[in-house]
């Protein structure tokens, strides 16, 4: 993890500080409402503070809504790209990287849809944008190392970055709105047909 995520991290460190209250109370929000349907003053409220209280943590409301998402990124970094254990196969690296992936999705539902309705909004500044550029890195890295061995198909690594994170993004909506249950099965079910989709057999 790099440092800048670190801090980034320390961001929301207690549930008694105005900062983390007005950041939770901005998931919320702009997970249910989007970004342009949410008004500063419905932050405060939700937060339990006064509306000029905000300022003095974020100048303005989009960058509240780029420290809410430079947060959560550090969050799903930090646990879906940590190192893998040595020695595993191609095929293996690939179900811990999906498992990771699923654990955070489960745990943090709200924080997924948030990232994903937000991901290429106009509003976020570089460091956001950085922030998300780690992972796509880490993962078309990944995938050229398997396409090279010859274990999945010669495809762009985008795509599968794109598969992995539609389908991870999707079960949550649908689990969300008691479509599925997204268990441990579902979630198997859901490795193998990706899998399927780009193994080179």
């Amino acid at each position: 993890m790099s440092a800048a995520q670190a801090t980034d991290l320390k961001e929301i460190s207690s549930p008694d500080d105005k900062r983390a209250r007005l950041l939770a109370a901005a998931l919320e929000l702009f997970e249910t409402r989007g970004f342009d349907g949410v008004a500063v003053p419905e932050i405060a409220a939700k937060a339990g503070v006064a509306t000029g209280t905000i300022y003095r943590y974020f100048t303005t409301k989009e960058a509240l809504v780029n420290a809410l998402y430079r947060y959560w990124k550090a969050v799903y970094n930090a646990i879906v790209l940590a190192p893998l254990p040595q020695g595993l196969e191609t095929r293996d690296q690939f179900t811990t990287y999906w498992q990771r992936m699923m654990q955070f999705a489960q745990n943090h539902p709200r924080a997924t849809r948030f990232m994903d309705l937000h991901h290429h909004a106009p509003y976020l500044d570089a460091g956001s944008i950085a922030a998300g550029g780690t992972y796509r890195e880490v993962a078309e890295a990944f995938i050229g190392r398997a396409r090279d061995s010859g274990a999945i198909r010669d495809i762009d690594p985008i795509l599968v970055v794109a598969l992995m994170w539609g389908a991870a993004v999707g079960l949550t909506k649908f689990a969300g709105q008691g479509a599925l249950t997204c268990d441990a099965a579902t979630a198997i079910a859901m490795e193998e047909a990706l899998w399927r989709a780009i193994a080179n057999d």
